[in-house]
């Protein structure tokens, strides 16, 4: 049996990869289970079940199919069960051995907080080291080099200088405690792989990979050679250099047995900003596109996606959205960030009036349902905006920093709130307007007043969430949904991170929470086998398109890549042999390409 095989760009790969199984594997009563089916992603496996299912057209029992991440855990989790690290509790664990082992290192960042870039680079380090699968004793070379002294800050050459150790007394805690990071479980599978035979397969088939980390290339490598592997390819190793460097590491040759067929129109359209864009598409789906269900527009930038579904919803009847949209780009990202600088300006027990009223305005605080009416909290703090800045004498007119006990005690707030209801007919007492100020200073800053860990952090941040639920109106609008279950699962993490009950400096908890509310991203809820798919670059893989739109080509937004390294030299990282900028480039182009060569026409 032939066990490397190429395709061509303009072939279907999902397609040609049914037939396969058919012709192969299909003379079992259309049971497939003994076959094992390994992508890049997990998208490919329902679109090769729906090919499947077109040809035998009544039931069957598909292969089993998994991403490369879900079939290392295959491999090392059958006698255990697989826990995972999290991004916090790997930095905090690193800065941990680097206070132990490096503590010169933490001599202007003492603090987790300050220390936490350098946590996730150092972290990220690591885990390129174990997915590369690179020895110690190529590391020992860079601890001589680090020893003499690259030509970089003082401190990085110490931190390179021990890495080793580091790097050791990291693993031994994951192993000890039973936790994999993704490149430890990586480097633990490539391992294992040896001992294993896979009897409950008769062939594992590894579906188009293209660039390999060396743990991935070990892992098939091996299975190949045990006979159990077929590896199915696109593209010629004659022109790409990573395609070349599989064949090489293989034995065998990389190339399709046809000529490439790619015949597609290309169109070119230049907008000016992202609005005209999305313009842009809309004018291609309405005008130019038959079959808006074999289609695609391809999105670099995460934050275009609002824009673009509110412009091209009124010409799609259906869509599906596969990738992250930014939790700061949201309404519920500036409320806390405002509820962080809030607590940051605070001078002892007294707030920084302006933060105070920014805070109140923000629409998910003042409309708030705390007391009979909404109107309530809404007239309120347009009241105590107009005292603060003195639109009559009282006690905390043009006041800069002020308590809330003296916010609380000027009666004046509650008497004009509730003359101002009443002229809208809405009959509130003093009492009940006292004790809506009351509950929105508990909710939103006494409570916080005494977060002085991570599990108080995520009790509040719960509460919050649970109060603009059920008395806000939040959840009007659907997409916030989706970023409100986001915010909750940040708060689990917060409250089963490791360290979840360590004492911080309320500065140090604010500065992390905020930096997680950055990196948060809310993920949208589709079906990805009707519409139009809206993807990124590499939410594409495997799969074929009629038409393809694609956004911001723009140099810096496609390819995207890092050029500098914050942490870790590029010459550092090239005598590792992780050259990752010009890998990147190549791993981008060759998915853009594989994509638009396929197609019948891109734009």
């Amino acid at each position: 049996m032939d066990r490397i095989i190429t395709y061509n760009f303009s072939d279907n790969f999902i397609k040609n990869l049914a037939d396969f199984l058919l012709e192969r594997f299909g003379q079992r009563n259309k049971d497939f289970s003994r076959v094992l089916c390994v992508f890049g992603g997990k998208r490919p496996a329902l679109f090769l079940r729906r090919e499947l299912s077109k040809f035998i057209k009544e039931s069957f029992i598909p292969p089993k199919i998994l991403s490369i991440d879900e079939f290392m855990s295959y491999i090392i989790s059958e006698k255990q069960r697989l826990v995972n690290i999290s991004g916090l509790d790997a930095s905090f664990l690193i800065y941990n051995l680097t206070k132990d082992s490096i503590p010169e290192l933490l001599e202007k960042r003492k603090s987790f907080g300050e220390f936490l870039p350098w946590a996730k680079e150092i972290v990220s380090f690591i885990e390129r080291l174990d997915l590369e699968d690179v020895k110690n004793q190529a590391l020992s070379l860079i601890e001589e080099c680090a020893s003499i002294g690259y030509e970089i800050p003082q401190s990085v050459n110490r931190m390179l200088h021990h890495m080793i150790r580091l790097r050791e007394a990291y693993h031994e805690i994951l192993a000890k405690n039973n936790i994999y990071s993704r490149g430890l479980m990586y480097l633990k599978a490539s391992e294992r792989v040896e001992k294993k035979d896979f009897v409950e397969f008769d062939a594992v088939i590894f579906c188009n990979f293209f660039y390999l980390h060396a743990t991935e290339m070990k892992l098939i490598k091996n299975i190949y050679n045990k006979g159990k592997g077929i590896c199915i390819f696109q593209g010629s190793e004659d022109e790409w250099s990573v395609l070349k460097s599989n064949a090489r590491n293989l034995g065998v040759p990389i190339r399709p047995k046809t000529e490439d067929s790619s015949k597609f129109d290309f169109s070119l359209y230049q907008g000016f900003d992202t609005h005209s864009q999305v313009c842009i598409v809309r004018h291609i789906l309405r005008n130019k596109i038959e079959d808006k269900d074999n289609s695609v527009i391809v999105v670099p930038r995460s934050e275009t996606v609002i824009p673009l579904i509110t412009e091209i919803s009124p010409v799609l009847d259906e869509f599906n959205i596969s990738m992250g949209y930014p939790l700061k780009r949201t309404s519920l990202y500036a409320l806390f960030v405002s509820l962080v600088n809030v607590h940051e300006s605070k001078n002892n027990n007294e707030y920084y009036s302006k933060d105070y009223l920014n805070f109140l305005r923000h629409p998910l605080v003042k409309n708030l349902k705390l007391g009979s009416s909404s109107a309530v909290t809404r007239v309120m703090i347009h009241k105590i905006e107009e005292l603060l800045r003195g639109s009559e004498e009282t006690s905390i007119g043009g006041r800069i920093f002020l308590e809330l006990n003296q916010i609380e005690e000027e009666v004046k707030i509650y008497l004009r709130t509730s003359e101002t209801l009443k002229n809208m007919d809405l009959q509130v007492s003093v009492d009940e307007c006292r004790e809506v100020l009351e509950k929105l200073h508990s909710l939103f800053f006494y409570v916080w007043e005494k977060v002085v860990d991570f599990e108080g952090l995520a009790d509040a941040l719960i509460m919050i969430l649970d109060i603009l639920v059920e008395k806000g109106r939040v959840l009007r609008i659907p997409f916030n949904r989706k970023v409100v279950e986001q915010l909750y699962a940040m708060g689990e993490e917060f409250k089963h991170c490791s360290f979840s009950r360590e004492i911080f400096v309320c500065q140090e908890i604010w500065h992390i929470f905020q930096q997680k509310l950055q990196e948060g991203k809310i993920s949208f809820v589709g079906s990805p086998l009707k519409g139009t798919q809206i993807l990124g670059l590499f939410e594409t893989r495997s799969l074929n398109f009629e038409s393809v739109v694609v956004m911001d080509m723009n140099e810096t937004v496609l390819p995207k890549l890092k050029i500098y390294e914050p942490l870790i030299p590029r010459e550092v990282m090239l005598s590792l042999g992780l050259d990752q900028l010009e890998k990147e480039e190549e791993i981008q182009r060759y998915q853009f390409m594989r994509l638009i060569k396929s197609a019948k026409s891109v734009h």
